[in-house]
C-alpha cells in the first residue's frame, strides 16, 4: 500500500501572512486538525491544534489573549518539514511517522504539494485489516488526568510537562468522566479568565456526614471544556475495533475503564506503531 492511496487532499492551505483566526476557521469549516501555511506555492511550515493550543495559557498578558485571533499563522507555525513522496510505503510513512513524534507528514513530489498523510489515514486503513489483536496487548498505563475542578492552565502546564496530550477528568472519588484534548483547547471559547462558582466540601466527619460547604470563586476549569460523555472500550475487544470507534467518532484515543476506574488508554499513535511494524 503506498501513500498515494490514502493521502488525504486536497490540502487546505493559509499563507504565512493569514490570522490565526482564519486558520481556526479552516479547521472548523472543514472539520480538519492541521492546515499546511504555504508560500509561493511550496510548504513551508503546519500549523495544527497543538500550535493552537500552546496560545490558550493565561499567563499572557491579557492584550495579548484579546489579540490572540489576529496573530500572523507564521509566528506560531512549526517549521522545517519532514515530507514524503506518493510512492513511498505506507510502512515507511508510519515509521517516519512514529521516529519523529508528529501525527501527519506533507505529500511532496517535485516542489508541490499533492497531499497530506495523517494518523487518522493510517487507523483508517487499519480498521480494514482482520488483525486479531487485542486491545490489552496495546494499552498503556502512561495517561493524564485531572480533578474537574483543576484549572485549565493546569491541564496545560501537565500536558507540556509530560509530553501526553490528552487528560482524562474524574470526579473526586477517581471515576472518570470526560477527556480533555488539543481540540478541546484550541476551540473553547477563550479567554479562560471569567470566573465561577465552585460548592466546595470539606473532608467528611466521624460519623461520615459532610458539613461545611462553601463556595469558591475559580476561574474556568477542566469540566468547562472536557467533552462527554466519556467514549470507552474493553480490553477484551480487538485493537481493530477501537481503530473503527476512533474513526468512526472522529477521536484520537479510546479509555480503558474496568469497575468505574481508568486502567489505561489505546490511541491513535499506538495503532501508527503497529503499521509502522508490519512486514
Amino acid at each position: 500500500m503506498k501513500v498515494n492511496d490514502l493521502m488525504s487532499a486536497p490540502v487546505y492551505v493559509a499563507s504565512p501572512e493569514d490570522t490565526v483566526g482564519h486558520v481556526k476557521n479552516l479547521m472548523l469549516k472543514h472539520k480538519i486538525s492541521r492546515v499546511m501555511i504555504v508560500y509561493e506555492g511550496a510548504p513551508i511550515g503546519i500549523v495544527t491544534k497543538y500550535d493552537l493550543a500552546q496560545m490558550v495559557e493565561t499567563s499572557e498578558a491579557e492584550w495579548r489573549r484579546r489579540n490572540q485571533e489576529r496573530t500572523m499563522a507564521k509566528s506560531i507555525m512549526s517549521e522545517n518539514l519532514v515530507t514524503i513522496t506518493p510512492d513511498t510505503s505506507m510502512r515507511l510513512a508510519a515509521q517516519e511517522m512514529n521516529s519523529i513524534g508528529v501525527g501527519s507528514l506533507p505529500v511532496v513530489k517535485d516542489g508541490k504539494l499533492l497531499g497530506i498523510l495523517s494518523e487518522t489515514d493510517i487507523v483508517s486503513h487499519f480498521a480494514q485489516t482482520n488483525s486479531k489483536m487485542k486491545v490489552e496487548t496495546l494499552m498503556t498505563d502512561k495517561f493524564l488526568t485531572c480533578h474537574r475542578h483543576h484549572s485549565i492552565n493546569h491541564v496545560i502546564r501537565a500536558m507540556d510537562e509530560s509530553g501526553i496530550y490528552r487528560t482524562i477528568v474524574q470526579e473526586g472519588n477517581g471515576v472518570p468522566v470526560g477527556i480533555i484534548t488539543h481540540t478541546n483547547l484550541s476551540f473553547a471559547k477563550e479567554p479562560f479568565v471569567d470566573s465561577k462558582d465552585i460548592v466546595m466540601v470539606r473532608k467528611a466527619e466521624h460519623a461520615g456526614e459532610q458539613k461545611n460547604r462553601y463556595i469558591k470563586k475559580v476561574l474556568q476549569v477542566a469540566e468547562d471544556i472536557m467533552t462527554e460523555p466519556l467514549i470507552t472500550i474493553s480490553r477484551d475487544a480487538t485493537v481493530v475495533e477501537a481503530a473503527r470507534l476512533m474513526v468512526d467518532k472522529r477521536i484520537d484515543c479510546l479509555p480503558i475503564v474496568e469497575d468505574g476506574v481508568l486502567a489505561g488508554i489505546v490511541s491513535k499513535p499506538d495503532i501508527v506503531k503497529i503499521v509502522a511494524g508490519m512486514e
